[in-house]
């Protein structure tokens, strides 16, 4: 059959980020009034450019038109010279005048920005001026060359005038053209008045033609003038009949011209109107120009104004919009998120426990679509709460079944456990034997994994030790849950004891970590277990293997998992002892790590450190492991463990500790317990020695490289060469006899045996438990002690598998069945004396080292 393939989940496309649909909010509504605020920006800046450049040639036009009265100042200088010389006046005066007027025409020229054909017709009126002049003042130029000459300077300051002011205003032209024009006209009365009084000199026909000619060119003249005066006005009539009695005049043959009155008094009537012309309308024409210039500057500058704030106002409203549209949105987005991370979290924990109230709406009561939006969030709320609601129901049902289900498992394999205990106790076939102690080791581990799905139930694991558990035994416990246990080093174990209430569970750690070191490493190597002390008084238990070790992103999810204290997630089913771990270390306040054995180099193994805080301790007598008890190193005190603080021996009765107080000696009463149980050495097998710690060490080191020098007593001084090798083969039991043995008279000196019991006392003992113990022991605990150690009655045999063969019979109790006491070996006094030698002088090189230690740290303090 063909298999059906699933379509491959394509990512969705998502827009880039300058991508319109990536906007903000305020981005897109500032993008919707761009365009017309761009249009309109525009626009306004090209309106207030027109007016501008409208005002800037206003201005222009203004300063042109100031050149205006210095050309009639100048036309009026010209005009005066002529006159002085014709009518032999002051013509010094007059060419004065004129070279004023002419150097003021000329500075003003070159300090305005004229138009081109102005500044030329300009530059010929004064140069014409200057030569008419000059040829009027050198007397060379006759009359009629002076008028002919003349006639066009008048000309070209007319149209200088004219060129000066070039505007659209047509009154103001008007103006200009008729100023122009009554200029013009005092050149011409000028003219026709010199004709008419120097023109006798010329032919009569010749004087009336030059007459008639100059005439001819009035009436362009007064009707200009009469543009600025007004057509009906009496000025403008005045113009016209004068004008028209001068024709008459000249027009007829018995008139004379020369020296004519009545053609002099209608030219200077004339002259005098064309002098008020131009005197009112050279003012008016600057006035106005400057006025245009100044009302265009103030338009401009209104434009601009107006269009600014035009621009604030439409940019205020924009941001206001904008801000009604974000500032929701914002309300609106930080409350999702405060619903998502901090809300619904509340919530869900007060519907667990009860309190099913309505969510409080998000602070959005608007109506349009993002209000909408606001209450489609709220209702997602609430639904989230009751799906919520229900689930921790479910949950909370399913734990219950859950809990239920391993609680009766765990009781079946009790059962089990008792069932297979029994058996072992009445098997005599150690075939059948080591089958028992296998189905004995598998129980025990379901037993835990039963424990372990409580714990991710949520459910409390009933304890039944209630006392305090050495650590030593904590980890033999935890040892003896795991499959491959051979595999277990177990190295130096502090001698501190955990207190009741977690030493279940600290073992049930234990086993974890252990069997996750196993499982994770190859199956050959070992897996180490130390516990040694912190610098605060707790207890670190570290668990080595040499796996395939983790990466650090592996590791920090595993301490991130740990350090949570157990969360329940979909992982905790294929990481089940991580989470129990983790969970029963934040239930009793403990840390638990995991780390490379070398940093940073993940194929060095792993190492899990349990820390117990000094809370969860008690420092009492150190304990070592079974192994170590009956084999210890050489070069140590006779049955002396680095974990295992010697028994006391007691010269008398009513030895006295460092205190001073009174310590009482089991047995000394003479009422004896059970008898013992013949106790032989089991075979361990070979495991590194563990290191002993800073202070043993130095005491061992010192003890062994001065043991002829400290060693001043002639009788123990002299078997102690011969006799260590025997020395090895002495254990704590074979001490207690000994220094039972030993009578009062063999330490004479009380000061000695001061000194040797507290030497015994304060240097033979783990600083930890250097202090007087509280809790005394009378001789009536000695039958209960017996009974008590019936369980750890070693095993003689094991089997090939490493389980070790138990023999029937042999757990029970002392007195419920009779047996005889089997006699205590025979020892060598010599080997005796010699173990007590190599003791005393141990102690006493250790006693003057730490003497000595304390003379130094004295001098290096001082």
């Amino acid at each position: 059959m063909n298999q059906i393939q699933q379509p491959t989940a394509v990512p969705p496309k998502r827009p880039s980020r300058w991508s319109l649909r990536n906007w903000p909010v305020r981005g897109k509504v500032f993008a919707i009034v761009a365009v017309p605020l761009a249009l309109a920006l525009a626009f306004a800046g090209a309106r207030i450019w027109d007016g501008v450049e409208s005002a800037r040639d206003l201005q222009v036009a203004a300063d042109r038109a100031q050149l205006i009265p210095v050309i009639e100042s100048y036309v009026g200088a010209l005009q005066g010279v002529l006159l002085a010389y014709s009518s032999n006046g002051d013509t010094q005066s007059a060419a004065n005048t004129f070279d004023k007027s002419t150097a003021t025409l000329q500075n003003k020229l070159n300090s305005t920005d004229v138009a081109p054909d102005v500044r030329t017709g300009v530059t010929n009126l004064l140069t014409g001026g200057r030569q008419l002049v000059a040829a009027v003042s050198a007397n060379t130029m006759g009359l009629r060359d002076r008028i002919t000459t003349y006639a066009p300077i008048l000309l070209t300051a007319e149209d200088a005038i004219n060129g000066s002011v070039r505007l659209d205003d047509e009154r103001l032209r008007a103006q200009t053209q008729g100023l122009s024009r009554a200029i013009g006209a005092r050149g011409q009365m000028l003219m026709q008045e010199l004709l008419v009084e120097q023109g006798g000199d010329l032919p009569e026909p010749e004087l009336r033609t030059s007459m008639i000619t100059l005439a001819g060119t009035e009436p362009s003249t007064l009707f200009g003038m009469s543009q600025v005066l007004g057509v009906g006005s009496p000025e403008a009539k005045t113009l016209q009949s004068e004008m028209v009695r001068r024709m008459g005049i000249m027009s007829s043959p018995d008139a004379t011209l020369a020296g004519n009155a009545e053609l002099l008094q209608s030219l200077q009537a004339t002259d005098a109107i064309a002098e008020r012309v131009v005197a009112s309308t050279t003012d008016e024409v600057t006035t106005s120009v400057q006025r245009l210039a100044g009302d265009r500057r103030h338009a401009v500058i209104r434009d601009g104004l107006l269009a600014l704030a035009a621009f604030i106002v439409a940019l205020v409203v924009v941001f206001v919009v904008a801000r009604s549209l974000v500032r929701p949105l914002r309300i609106l987005r930080d409350g999702a998120l405060r619903v998502a991370h901090t809300d619904l979290e509340q919530g869900i924990a007060r519907v667990r426990a009860g309190d099913e109230r309505e969510p409080e709406p998000l602070p959005v009561y608007t109506t349009e679509e993002i209000g909408q939006v606001a209450h489609a969030v709220d209702e997602l709320h609430t639904q989230a709460l009751l799906l919520a609601g229900d689930e921790a129901r479910l949950r909370l049902v399913i734990n219950e079944m859950f809990e239920t289900m391993s609680r009766r498992n765990r009781s079946l394999v009790d059962q089990q456990l008792s069932l297979i205990d029994q058996l072992e106790r009445n098997e005599k076939d150690p075939e059948r034997l080591d089958n028992l102690f296998r189905l004995d080791h598998l129980a025990t581990r379901m037993r835990r994994i039963g424990s372990n799905l409580l714990v991710l139930a949520g459910a409390q694991v009933s304890r039944d030790h209630r006392e305090s558990l050495p650590l030593a035994s904590a980890v033999n416990g935890a040892v003896s849950e795991v499959e491959d246990y051979k595999r277990v080093e177990i190295g130096e174990v502090s001698d501190s004891a955990l207190i009741g209430r977690v030493s279940a569970d600290a073992v049930h750690m234990l086993a974890e970590l252990i069997d996750n070191a196993l499982r994770y490493s190859p199956p050959i190597s070992p897996v180490r277990v130390t516990a040694v002390h912190a610098g605060n008084a707790g207890v670190v238990i570290e668990v080595h293997d040499d796996g395939i070790g983790m990466t650090d992103s592996d590791l920090r999810i595993a301490n991130m998992r740990l350090h949570s204290g157990g969360e329940v997630s979909p992982d905790n089913t294929r990481h089940m002892g991580l989470f129990v771990v983790g969970r029963l270390a934040h239930m009793h306040g403990m840390e638990v790590r995991l780390r490379n054995a070398v940093e940073g180099e993940p194929s060095s193994g792993t190492t899990a450190e349990l820390y117990i805080p000094a809370k969860l301790l008690e420092h009492g007598e150190p304990v070592g492991t079974d192994e170590q008890r009956y084999d210890a190193p050489s070069g140590k005190a006779a049955g002396q463990d680095i974990h295992e603080a010697p028994a006391p021996v007691t010269a008398e009765p009513n030895a006295v500790d460092p205190n001073g107080l009174p310590r009482r000696s089991p047995g000394s009463s003479g009422i004896t317990g059970a008898p013992r149980q013949p106790q032989t050495k089991p075979q361990p097998e070979p495991e590194p020695e563990p290191q002993p710690s800073l202070w043993f060490a130095g005491t061992e080191q010192s003890a062994a490289e001065n043991a002829h020098a400290s060693d001043t007593s002639g009788f123990f001084a002299a078997r102690v060469r011969a006799e260590e090798t025997r020395d090895e083969h002495l254990d704590i039991s074979d001490m207690d006899v000994l220094a039972a043995g030993l009578s009062a008279p063999d330490f004479e000196d009380t000061d000695t045996d001061f000194i040797y019991q507290k030497m015994l006392n304060e240097l033979m003992v783990d600083p930890h438990t250097i202090a007087v113990p509280q809790d005394w022991k009378s001789v009536w605990d000695n039958g209960w002690e017996t009974a008590a150690q019936v369980d750890n009655v070693p095993v003689q045999d094991h089997t090939e598998h490493g389980l070790p063969v138990r023999d029937p019979g042999a757990r029970l109790v002392p007195g419920a069945a009779e047996t005889t006491a089997p006699a205590l070996p025979q020892r060598d006094p010599d080997a005796v004396r010699a173990s007590f030698s190599s003791h005393f002088g141990g102690v006493t090189a250790a006693r003057s080292d730490l003497q000595a230690g304390s003379a130094e740290n004295g001098q290096d303090h001082s």
